[in-house]
């Protein structure tokens, strides 16, 4: 175990991971091969274009091996993207697998939060765009700048169901192509 904000917690690793789906892309890299040998995938969006069907993402879900209420992952990704989600129950690539991925809906004020971000809401323009979801070209949806530079962040959120399994949706539609998103630094408790 680990601490993360004062919290104990596991850092995942393989035998956490129940399965892995994806659509509209590639693994390009999956294992525990992440910061201190915990788990990490490296998806490739191989579909761009707008809409539901040319949409793509990756889902991770988490067994029960270890139990778990709270999870915290690094996400790190490239390229541009005017309609993205991250656990939400309207989100994208759905054909990876549940979008909300079994998360309570996004709350700060229940503890949920970002942090650690680079190039997106630390940036003031992007602060007052939503955390989970975005389908426009506003000027304060971080995806669509700073194109060819990796822009990361730490997300907390909390698990909805002990009934069903839960873990990390990401997707993306009106996207550019053969660019990365990278899940690591997967931690529970």
């Amino acid at each position: 175990m680990a601490t993360t904000y004062g919290i104990a917690s596991t850092l995942v690793t393989t035998t956490n991971v129940n399965l892995v789906g994806t659509t509209g892309g590639t693994i390009v890299s999956a294992g525990n091969n992440g910061p201190l040998g915990g788990y990490q995938i490296i998806f490739q969006h191989d579909t761009g274009g707008c809409g539901s069907a040319p949409d793509s993402g990756v889902y991770i879900e988490l067994n029960d091996s270890t139990p778990w209420t709270h999870i915290t992952f690094e996400w790190l990704g490239i390229g541009s993207a005017a309609c993205w989600s991250f656990p939400h129950t309207s989100g994208f690539g759905g054909g990876a697998g549940p979008t909300a991925a079994n998360l309570i809906v996004y709350d700060e004020s229940a503890g949920d939060r970002v942090s650690r971000s680079y190039l997106t809401w630390e940036v003031p323009q992007f602060q007052s765009h939503s955390k989970v979801y975005a389908c426009d070209n506003d000027s304060n949806n971080f995806f669509r700048y700073n194109t060819g530079e990796y822009k990361s962040f730490f997300m907390q959120r909390r698990r909805n169901s002990l009934l069903s399994y839960g873990g990390i949706h990401h997707g993306r539609s009106c996207n550019s192509t053969a660019v990365n998103t990278i899940i690591r630094n997967i931690r529970i408790w």
